[in-house]
């Protein structure tokens, strides 16, 4: 029997409030999912969002999103009053009114958080937790004071963390960072109760780690010597990938690189906390950019001739592949996790190294549907049954959006007409006559693929389970902003359509 999953970020959620978050509406879903016979609900990273309000670019590896608090649950647990619980309102759409969400929801944790300070002893919850909690405490009050610029243009004295340097803030602005630790408390208790419910519906939850951190980060800022930076704090090389059929330029991603070696120093000890942090809310972890702990393609920032300092390149063509600590990084993974905890996110340049060593650590890989048919006529029935079979992922185009803009004579197209029409007994059910029919069905299709994939592990998109189109795509990569937005307005449609477990 196959294991079904379904990929829907929590912001994705319909709520009254302008975006999904960690209620109700998430333990409704839940109940859906059971329903349906589904296994995993996988969703993206919960870390508190940056610049552009990607969840791959957060502000710290461990602090939670704030405005993943559940309004409702404010409520229920008396921490807001009627009059609060209505003022956050928002009207339903599909997309996430961002700005409106900030301005209405800092009000609500504000009074939330205001309530909570004087009800609950929060000094045991940050220092419980002050390998992360103080630095991050710490980044975020400077980051206002400075009004959100870079931190390596901050006073000297604020360029990076120090136990005396928390004390002195918390001595200026205690009651600030103690409501940014008690919206960090209330987060992690919904979270929590989330989780809880989940597994005793027999629910798992996969979540992403993303592999770099945003330089815009509370450990980039507190860690600097574990990063490729100069000693004033600027960036010497940073994270992307190479040009490729998609991306002619590849894609730069600015995080700052890691330096592997100094990392190795202290028994990778950031990325320890890291997966032990993820897996105390996650029942699987998927390891986002896999390729990148065994190596990386690494773009160097070029000296800006007006000052002397490293710029951000303008695209990623003057990269160059680097090895990491895959060796020693690896036997680490193995000996203080279970392998069964992790998801490698496997896609991308692979190369016979990458491919060893996610086999030698038995960490299952991907693969995603909407890839397979460019090569060839694909026989999925021949797919690695350990492997993670997706009709796309969050960067994806949805199955209904990739092929309406397929070209007519591409090796895609081509080759998915002819898999259709030497495996029709497949799609009989669904009356595909002509290409109309094909079209209006491409999502069903996909689905029954991946069913009849000789794949153990299936996670299908809501929006491909919904057949939605481009407006419901969730990231553009390489597009800074715009993305991270779709969501839905209810649950009514879900649950009328087909789930994976009805073919």
């Amino acid at each position: 029997m196959k294991n079904h999953g379904v990929l829907l970020h929590i912001t994705s959620l319909p709520t009254e409030y302008g975006i999904g978050d960690l209620g109700p509406a998430a333990c409704q879903f839940v109940d859906i999912l059971v329903e349906r016979g589904i296994k995993y609900w996988q969703i993206l990273p919960l870390y508190q969002t940056g610049y552009g309000n990607s969840p791959y670019n957060p502000l710290s590896a461990f602090a939670l999103n704030p405005y993943l608090i559940s309004p409702d649950l404010l409520y229920e647990d008396g921490l807001i009053d009627r009059p609060d619980l209505e003022a956050a309102k928002l009207p339903v759409t599909d997309h996430v009114p961002y700005d409106a969400v900030y301005r209405l929801k800092d009000a609500l944790i504000t009074k939330a958080t205001d309530n909570y300070i004087s009800d609950i002893e929060i000094y045991d919850f940050i220092e419980s937790n002050a390998l992360y909690m103080k630095p991050y405490l710490a980044y975020i009050t400077l980051c206002k004071l400075y009004d959100d610029h870079d931190w390596h243009l901050f006073r000297e004295e604020h360029r990076t963390y120090s136990p005396g340097l928390y004390d002195s803030l918390f001595k200026a602005y205690g009651r600030q960072m103690l409501r940014a630790a008690c919206a960090q408390a209330i987060v992690k208790d919904q979270l929590n109760r989330l989780k809880e419910y989940l597994n005793s519906q027999g629910l798992q939850l996969i979540g992403d780690m993303p592999l770099y951190l945003s330089y815009q980060s509370s450990e980039v800022w507190s860690n600097p010597r574990l990063f490729d930076l100069d000693p004033a704090g600027n960036r010497l090389r940073v994270a992307g990938v190479p040009p490729d059929e998609f991306n002619a330029d590849g894609q730069l991603w600015g995080s700052p690189l890691y330096r592997w070696d100094v990392m190795r120093e202290d028994g990778f000890q950031l990325f320890v906390h890291r997966i032990r942090h993820a897996l105390l809310h996650l029942d699987k972890v998927r390891l986002d950019h896999f390729i990148g702990y065994v190596n990386y393609w690494a773009v160097p920032c070029p000296v800006s001739a007006a000052d002397g300092l490293p710029q951000l390149p303008e695209n990623a063509l003057g990269g160059s592949w680097e090895k990491a600590r895959p060796d020693d990084f690896f036997p680490l993974l193995q000996a203080l996790f279970p392998v069964e905890r992790f998801i490698a996110e496997d896609l991308g340049i692979l190369n016979g190294e990458v491919c060893s060593f996610r086999d030698k650590y038995g960490l299952p890989g991907m693969i995603v549907l909407q890839f397979c048919f460019e090569e060839s006529v694909p026989e999925p029935r021949e797919y690695p049954a350990e492997r993670y079979l997706y009709t796309g992922t969050h960067d994806n185009p949805t199955i209904r959006e990739w092929f309406e803009h397929l070209d007519t004579d591409s090796p895609s197209r081509k080759n998915l007409l002819a898999f259709i029409r030497e495996n029709r007994n497949l799609f009989a059910g669904l009356g595909l006559e002509d290409i109309a029919d094909i079209e209006r069905s491409i999502h069903r299709i996909f689905c029954l693929i991946a069913q009849s994939s000789g794949c153990q592990n299936i996670i299908i998109p809501a929006q491909d389970i919904l057949g939605l189109g481009s407006s419901a795509r969730m990231n553009v990569p390489g597009a800074a902003l715009g993305n991270w937005q779709w969501r839905l307005t209810d649950f009514d449609e879900l649950l009328q359509v087909p789930f994976p477990t009805d073919d």
